[in-house]
């Protein structure tokens, strides 16, 4: 081979070489997938839904951490830097997080999958006493964030989520739209088959530490009463309240998540002579655990 073909025969290596990482792990990572990433587990499952197993997906607020209050380790951030796009889904931790980010790392697309959806109010009752501070809190506070367990919200993240992959690789667009009317579908009849299992406790509340279950439960008619709101514990008033209306009500379980203390939660569960079952709002494995959650609630319902 003569200079000028050895020469020609490197630039084509090279050029090809950039334009791979181009649709890779940006600065310089190792060639692979690209990259994107989600703030919570269960936007990973809709990642993957519509994905399938053409990105990578890199999860901030791991296994038993709370997006409410989370920093991200100088790894995740440096990972952060390699991601094509970040889904957001409107977690507190984002809030301080996003404008950081733009800053650092101006490539990186930040997606708002929460777009188009109609949120619901947290529950607020027991907090009287904070009521004149109301002008100088935050004002996503009274905004229930929790937006990845309710049918209409998660399949407006899935559509979100749909259009930034398509944008990003059009050659597979019509896979993403596929995958989406198949996730869209399976998300209906979930939900058709839990409203007909979960109908004998329409109108009946549901007592949580942590009000997490909101947009799920409001889809079947239950009341969610949390011992916690707003991030805040109760007042001795309001866990009185709480107490009362939990033995009227007959209820004899209080649902914690490992994510948070469950002090105050036992304490009801003891005054109403109940105790307390774990659940998790943040699995991974998403249409699992919406099944499982309505299994617990039943059985707490005994």
């Amino acid at each position: 081979m003569n200079f000028r073909s050895a020469f020609l025969a490197l630039a084509v290596a090279l050029l090809a070489g950039l334009g791979v990482q181009a649709m890779g792990n940006r600065d310089s990572a190792p060639l692979g997938k690209p990259l994107v990433a989600v703030s919570v587990l269960p936007q990973s499952y809709f990642v993957r839904r519509i994905a399938g197993d053409k990105v990578d997906v890199l999860t901030i607020v791991g296994p038993g951490q709370s997006p409410h209050a989370y920093e991200p380790s100088p790894r995740q951030m440096a990972d952060l830097s390699k991601a094509l796009a970040w889904f957001t889904v409107g977690v507190e931790f984002e809030h301080a997080l996003e404008p950081k980010i733009s800053s650092l790392y101006p490539a990186l697309r930040l997606v708002d999958t929460t777009k188009g959806i109609r949120y619901r109010r947290l529950e607020a009752h027991g907090h009287d006493d904070d009521e004149d501070e109301g002008d100088h809190e935050d004002e996503h506070e009274s905004i229930d964030p929790h937006v990845w367990l309710g049918r209409d919200s998660v399949k407006v993240q899935a559509a979100h989520i749909r259009d930034a992959l398509s944008a990003f690789d059009s050659v597979n667009a019509s896979f993403y739209a596929a995958n989406y009317e198949s996730f869209a579908k399976e998300i209906d009849g979930l939900f058709t088959e839990l409203g007909i299992k979960l109908a004998a406790l329409r109108g009946k509340p549901v007592f949580v530490f942590h009000p997490a279950f909101g947009y799920f439960l409001d889809e079947f008619g239950i009341i969610q009463e949390a011992v916690e709101t707003g991030g805040k514990e109760p007042t001795q008033k309001a866990l009185a309240d709480l107490i009362a209306k939990a033995k009227a009500d007959g209820a004899t379980v209080i649902f914690v998540q490992a994510q948070f203390p469950t002090g105050a939660a036992r304490s009801v569960a003891k005054a109403i002579g109940g105790h307390v079952i774990q659940i998790d709002p943040l699995s991974a494995d998403w249409l699992n655990n919406q099944k499982d959650s309505e299994i617990l609630m039943l059985k707490a319902a005994r």
